[in-house]
């Protein structure tokens, strides 16, 4: 900047300065005490685990991520390169792109409550992903991630995919302890109230896809997979 423009900076800085008075600190011990317990009220820092109030499918935060992230996107818009920065008639609003919030994804996170719906309610094929934000985070978004990739190229091929929910092991404890799974991420191929196969190891989403029809649509066994695989069966818990 030239001096004429660090001027008028330090002018503006000096404005924004003179809108803040100054604060006089508080050092009455026992006022302070009233005022940090009065701001402590008014803005609770810690929410005890048995508060009534708090939400079942909260993420550790008092509310749901989805609620805010899957409603709305956002486009792109390529502006006339023979613009010559014109901006009249540009409207941003057209950059959003507003979605329903019922829009089919690959995968759907499901609460305790909703477990018995999904599996004893409804008996066709469903993959269950139990996930663990603190516990091997790659690898349980990377497990995400790649099933989704599978679940897209049934979609891509026109074929219908099975089902498939996620489980947080952070919030959803009781259901993760009913199911038996401590090392994350794990995935359950489940069908007509069974557990027909539990999955530890990471797969692409190819694998995913195979293990898939193998299981659901009476596929080619997978070379990976062992030749007794059917037989491990076992019954979904009820919570």
């Amino acid at each position: 900047m030239d001096e004429e423009e660090r001027e008028e900076m330090r002018r503006k800085i000096r404005e924004v300065l003179d809108t803040c008075p100054d604060v006089e600190e508080e050092t009455d011990p026992v006022e302070r005490k009233i005022k940090m317990h009065k701001l402590l009220a008014d803005y609770p820092l810690v929410v005890e685990d048995e508060d009534p109030d708090w939400p079942e499918d909260a993420d550790g935060r008092g509310f749901n991520l989805d609620q805010f992230f899957n409603k709305i996107t956002i486009k792109n818009v390529k502006k006339d390169s023979n613009n010559d920065g014109d901006d009249d008639g540009y409207d941003s609003d057209k950059e959003i792109v507003w979605k329903d919030d019922n829009y089919i994804r690959p995968i759907r996170d499901i609460t305790t409550s909703e477990w018995e719906d999904m599996v004893f309610k409804d008996f066709n094929p469903l993959v269950i992903l139990v996930h663990n934000r603190y516990r091997r985070p790659r690898e349980n978004e990377k497990a995400r991630e790649e099933l989704e990739k599978a679940v897209k190229m049934f979609w891509e091929s026109g074929l219908p995919s099975p089902r498939c929910a996620a489980v947080d092991a952070v919030v959803e404890q009781d259901l993760v302890s009913a199911l038996n799974v401590s090392i994350f991420p794990e995935v359950l191929f489940t069908k007509a109230g069974k557990i027909l196969y539990r999955e530890k190891v990471g797969r692409t989403a190819d694998e995913w896809s195979k293990m898939m029809a193998f299981f659901y649509y009476r596929a080619v066994r997978p070379s990976f997979l062992d030749n007794d695989v059917l037989e491990r069966q076992e019954k979904i818990p009820p919570i």
